[in-house]
């Protein structure tokens, strides 16, 4: 009886301990304690971000971090436009990898050093349409990130023309054992298009949900040892309803020059919507994958609900005040970051920006929740 009674105390007390851990929080991931090392997982339920040796990228403006250092409006006109519409690749939220850049893939390089496939510096931006693009890619900068400034769903087919070739004859990586995070964000364009009349059918919740379902199939039948890691879309209308309260902000309007939706009532009304429909088909292509429990291929979704009635506009670049801004993308990051580790009954629904967020320091026990 007596060791009966101990064993139980002693569960009691090791269950009270572990529930008692406390999460670390820092504003810089350098400051986070490192892992304990050990053996490489066989599973992709099992995996660390220590184990992630190779992170690619699909998505448009945002991940390619396009103006995200916006118009300076300086003396110099021509200046500041040709360095406001630049691509910072090594700054893009969730695949920068310029030194002390705050970004997902150099929080992931925190622990493991050979991270391989974060996009660096800066370059000329591609420009892409619903038929073609031009000076799309470039090697030196992109390295995996294969977004396409001006991309919509329907683009992703291109972009992993140019990603899977890329990795699979890159001599840096062990394409078939390396464990690989590919972050995919769009549908913000998809919004905005669905307004111009002549190309609507394309936009349609349907299609969006079918370019993006054929492009994680391609992924799963073509790359091994991956997590994709989908990112939903937030709110268009939310960006035009509080922008237009802050006219000098930027030097020119996106939502007005380049998105048909934010045109008129009806086009925000229908943006709203879309961004709920366009959601819904990336929970679902989530859901078809973790239901088949493959052990090399899973498929993660992070939550992007912002409430933009309660944002600072620093969170806009100056250019469109439409993407993202450098404070807009290290913010970004982090809430991204930070989801990797929780459930998705325990990721908050909603995101007001913050450039102080702090950054969560993933501990021995956390895993990339898969489920």
């Amino acid at each position: 009886m007596y060791f009966k009674r101990l064993f139980f105390v002693t569960l009691f007390i090791l269950t009270t301990f572990t529930s008692l851990h406390v999460a670390l929080y820092v504003k810089n991931i350098q400051d986070c304690p490192t892992l304990t090392p050990r053996k490489p997982p066989q599973s992709v339920h099992d995996l660390r971000v220590d184990d992630i040796k190779v992170i690619g990228a699909l998505g448009d403006s945002a991940t390619s971090g396009f103006s995200l250092k916006g118009y300076k409006n300086s003396t110099s006109i021509i200046s500041d436009l040709m360095e406001a519409i630049l691509e910072y690749r090594g700054l893009a939220y969730s695949i920068g990898g310029d030194e002390n850049a705050f970004t997902v893939a150099n929080y992931i390089k925190n622990y493991q050093p050979n991270l391989q496939g974060s996009s660096i510096g800066q370059r000329i931006t591609g420009v892409c349409n619903e038929k073609d693009c031009y000076g799309a890619t470039d090697t030196y900068h992109d390295r995996f990130n294969a977004a396409l400034s001006g991309g919509t769903a329907q683009t992703l087919e291109r972009q992993l023309d140019y990603l899977i070739p890329t990795m699979k004859n890159s001599k840096i990586i062990d394409f078939d054992k390396d464990w690989k995070i590919i972050n995919i964000q769009i549908g913000s364009l998809d919004m905005c298009n669905l307004c111009k009349n002549l190309t609507q059918n394309e936009y349609t919740p349907e299609k969006y949900g079918k370019y993006l379902e054929a492009a994680v199939d391609r992924i799963y039948k073509n790359i091994p040892n991956v997590i994709v890691n989908l990112i939903s879309n937030y709110d268009v209308a939310g960006v035009s309803s509080l922008t237009a309260q802050y006219k000098n902000h930027c030097a020119l309007k996106y939502d007005i020059v380049g998105c048909a939706c934010s045109k008129t009532i009806e086009g925000l009304y229908l943006m709203s919507r879309l961004s709920l429909e366009y959601n819904n088909k990336l929970k679902e292509i989530t859901e078809k994958y973790q239901k088949m429990n493959i052990q090399n291929f899973a498929v993660i979704l992070q939550r992007s609900g912002y409430d933009f009635f309660r944002f600072s506009m620093d969170y806009f670049s100056t250019l469109d005040c439409f993407y993202p801004s450098l404070k807009g993308h290290e913010w970004t990051s982090k809430i991204i970051w930070n989801q990797l580790f929780l459930s998705q009954f325990q990721k908050p629904k909603y995101f007001v920006f913050d450039d102080q967020e702090a950054i969560y320091c993933p501990a021995d026990f956390d895993r990339i929740m898969t489920r």
